[in-house]
């Protein structure tokens, strides 16, 4: 069986898969990977929320990962990766647990948003991690991981690096009012249907925000101080500054409304 990616992500782009394998168990995820020719390359696939994929498509295996469900002991909140991100905070603000509200909208996966270290609005996915189970394709083992040892850093984590595949995360949350969790979450997906209407082929904001630490001195005095929000300095904005809004190229086009959304109006 093979898929196309232009089915299979947000920006409705690429060719086809190789041989697609779709999975609902942790068990049969793992078992697919260990089953692999010794060497042979393979993708794992969550949302497609974060992917350009050439028209050429891929041609070794495309497993997608689609191992959800949720185990709550008290506070601590445990999630398959192949879960919506907009599940889990849909699923912590009805428990009463307070630190994912902020992420409310983001689309793709939970292993997805981990992977890279997903955020908006001053909060992170790692913000609250306890632990990460991943596997280890290479000696095909489970890990168990503490957050330090995940490195997250702004849109980042070590699994980047280390090419583990995220199986299931641990979050500590705080209580608080369910009515309130959902209020503040509701009012975050308003703010962002305002980018992101409903439908739009687009992964959200294409490129990263900029650190201001990693910027010098010199550097910093040349951005103005509205450019920067939650010690980053906004592409949006040094793109909106060099008149890239409504700027096209064929069927892509730069939002009129914002300068770091690039829209796939076609093909």
């Amino acid at each position: 069986m093979h898929a196309s990616f232009k089915d299979l992500t947000t920006l409705g782009i690429g060719g086809s898969t190789g041989p697609f394998i779709q999975t609902e168990s942790e068990e049969d995820l793992i078992s697919i990977i260990k089953k692999l020719p010794a060497g042979q390359s393979f993708f794992l696939l969550g949302g497609g929320s974060n992917l350009l994929v050439s028209d050429e498509g891929y041609f070794s295996t495309v497993i997608k990962n689609e191992v959800t469900g949720f185990t709550q002991n008290k506070n601590i909140l445990s999630v398959k990766s192949g879960t919506l991100l907009s599940e889990l905070v849909d699923f912590a603000n009805k428990k009463g647990l307070s630190g994912l509200q902020n992420l409310a909208g983001i689309p793709g996966t939970v292993g997805g948003a981990l992977f890279g270290n997903a955020g908006a609005y001053g909060q992170t996915i790692s913000d609250n991690v306890v632990t990460v189970r991943a596997f280890d394709p290479y000696n095909l083992k489970v890990h168990e991981l503490s957050k330090d040892e995940c490195r997250f850093d702004y849109r980042y984590s070590v699994f980047k690096k280390n090419k583990f595949i995220v199986l299931e995360a641990s979050f500590s949350l705080a209580s608080a009012d369910p009515a309130e969790l959902k209020k503040i979450s509701k009012e975050t997906i308003k703010k962002r249907e305002v980018k992101y209407p409903p439908g739009i082929q687009c992964p959200g904001s294409f490129f990263k925000n900029i650190p201001s630490q990693n910027l010098t001195k010199s550097q910093l005095s040349k951005v103005p101080k509205e450019f920067i929000l939650y010690n980053k300095v906004s592409s949006g904005a040094l793109l909106e500054s060099v008149n890239a809004k409504g700027a096209r190229k064929g069927k892509i086009l730069i939002a009129p409304y914002h300068a770091n959304l690039f829209i796939n109006e076609g093909n």
